[in-house]
């Protein structure tokens, strides 16, 4: 198991962060993978919401379900795919008041077979790279007009 942490702090509220981070409809503005995603019809808010994500990944079609597992609104949400090939695999979002607005984490565990487990840190490294690329999406899109906010930790 493979376990990533990337943290930013931000410029603004838990709550405005939390309504980039949560809704599904915000994805396709964090991911330049997705083109669609939605909370899926029938599933409750919180706890065992699952959202869909269609996308565009090495010019092929694909779609995606998670479910969430855990979740203190505006403070902490961990998901896991369904029916994912890793079903050990979580992620996780955690969000901290700080005087300066908020601390972002993103957690990350993953299952590395045992056919990789020499590349154990090139792929630690892969989810870290992917995991700031994400942090500085919603950091793009939360910071207020002026001067750049936004510290990687």
């Amino acid at each position: 198991m493979i376990d990533v942490v990337a943290s930013i702090d931000l410029a603004v509220p838990p709550r405005e962060v939390w309504a980039v981070i949560k809704p599904p409809e915000t994805a396709t503005l964090l991911d330049p993978n997705l083109i669609r995603a939605f909370r899926v019809p029938g599933t409750p808010k919180g706890v065992g919401e699952m959202q869909g994500f269609i996308g565009h990944r090495d010019g092929r079609e694909y779609a995606q379900l998670v479910e969430v597992v855990e979740e203190v609104a505006e403070r902490w949400v961990l998901i896991r795919v369904v029916g994912g090939p890793d079903e050990a695999a979580r992620t996780g979002y955690r969000l901290t008041a700080i005087p300066e607005g908020t601390r972002l984490e993103q957690l990350l565990s993953v299952t590395v077979p045992a056919s990789q487990i020499k590349a154990r840190n090139q792929i630690r490294q892969q989810y870290r790279a992917a995991a700031e690329a994400f942090l500085e999406r919603v950091r793009v899109l939360v910071a207020p007009a002026g001067p750049s906010s936004g510290r990687h930790t």
